[in-house]
């Protein structure tokens, strides 16, 4: 059993809220060691194999693939207790750079009750960088409450279908090589002009699905990003306003919208209809940001990174 070792990790579990700067884990070059985990669907192998090849061949990582990798049970990538303990020993485990997600689809928001108290403490005093997106979400906000950097980006089963570009991206952020990022999106909403914050946020539907359970961090003055895919144009927008009138996100000072892939009709876009939603806050809006599911053209960001909305130059910039 692992036990607090500092009351500075126990204020972050009791009031995730409370300011601190953002750490970026060590830098993660070739040699390094990953291990892999699945905390949500099932596993292909072949894609992970695929994948794992890519992040072993090409950039040089050694790869440690939890042996509950491949495990299923249901829909799971093994049973919750299973994916739990892989969370927990790879928080814990010497010798690793960075825990990387073999997969996304749904089941890590089951398993953040028993893993939080783990990761956060472990965080504190071994940082390392977790590497995922979509259904990883749930982790980042743990990674975030630990006042820890972590990467929205590929992960184990479908690195191979990035682009090049976002691959060299991906590991220039791990490695320390790159420290800000600049995207070009249109301005839908100016509010009061440009907007600094902490850049915090994932797919819509994860985040709608911890709304009210305490486990988010803090998004007090945060710029808020979303994505998703499969959902369409009425439940994107149900669920957005489920975020926009909780108090887990009443603190927000801009909003960055991805890919919102499937949000569109025959007759409007997706977009067209959260604008009106999206209209009352007052906020600097910006979308087209090759954030999320499309591996074609979807690049990687630092969640928890200081950002700004740049209204006039219609940019969002995000530095760590």
């Amino acid at each position: 059993m692992y036990f607090f070792t500092s009351i500075y990790t126990l204020a972050v579990l009791l009031f995730p809220s409370c300011g601190m700067a953002m750490q970026k884990p060590p830098p993660l070059v070739s040699g390094d060691a990953i291990r892999i985990i699945a905390t949500g669907g099932a596993v292909n192998p072949s894609a992970l194999t695929n994948g794992t090849t890519v992040l072993r061949d090409i950039y040089g990582l050694q790869i440690r693939q939890h042996p509950s990798v491949l495990d299923a049970d249901l829909y799971y990538a093994g049973t919750d207790e299973v994916r739990a303990r892989s969370v927990i020993e790879a928080v814990h485990e010497d010798g690793v750079k960075a825990i990387w997600a073999a997969r996304g689809g749904y089941g890590t928001t089951r398993i953040i009750e028993s893993t939080q108290d783990n990761v956060i403490n472990s965080l504190r005093g071994y940082p390392r960088w977790l590497v995922g997106y979509s259904d990883l979400t749930a982790l980042h906000a743990l990674w975030n409450r630990a006042g820890m950097l972590s990467l929205h980006g590929p992960m184990g089963s479908d690195v191979q279908f990035f682009s090049d570009a976002a691959r060299e991206n991906m590991f220039g952020i791990l490695a320390h090589q790159v420290s800000e990022l600049t995207f070009s999106g249109t301005v839908r909403r100016r509010g009061k002009g440009n907007v600094n914050g902490k850049f915090l946020g994932g797919n819509l539907s994860v985040l709608a699905g911890m709304v009210g359970s305490g486990f988010l961090p803090s998004y007090q003055g945060a710029i808020l990003f979303i994505e998703d895919t499969g959902e369409v144009d009425y439940r994107l927008d149900r669920l957005l306003t489920t975020l926009l009138r909780s108090e887990d996100f009443s603190g927000i000072v801009g909003i960055a919208i991805g890919q919102l892939l499937d949000g569109d009709t025959d007759d409007y876009t997706a977009l067209e209809l959260l604008d009106r939603t999206l209209a009352p806050l007052g906020l600097p809006v910006i979308t087209g940001l090759p954030i999320g599911h499309d591996t074609a053209t979807a690049m990687p960001v630092v969640v928890g990174a200081d950002a700004e909305i740049d209204v006039e130059a219609g940019s969002l910039v995000i530095s760590f």
